[in-house]
């Protein structure tokens, strides 16, 4: 068990309003970033794979007025 960990083993998995709970925001970011990593280790053992992209197209425009 690292420090971090120690420190916020009492931090739940990440809910919507956290925040009126209590929570500090380092709290917050701790659950879910948590809660991040386990989507992603259950995607890869799914065998799904992120969506990729072959192009991206960029349109801009300027235009001065006077």
């Amino acid at each position: 068990m690292t420090l971090a960990e120690y420190h916020f083993r009492k931090v739940p998995e990440y809910y919507d309003f956290m925040y009126l709970d209590g929570f500090t925001p380092e709290e917050i970011m701790y659950a879910l970033r948590k809660k991040m990593n386990r989507e992603i280790a259950e995607r890869e053992a799914s065998g799904e794979t992120p969506p990729s992209f072959d192009a991206v197209k960029i349109n801009s425009e300027v235009k001065i007025k006077k």
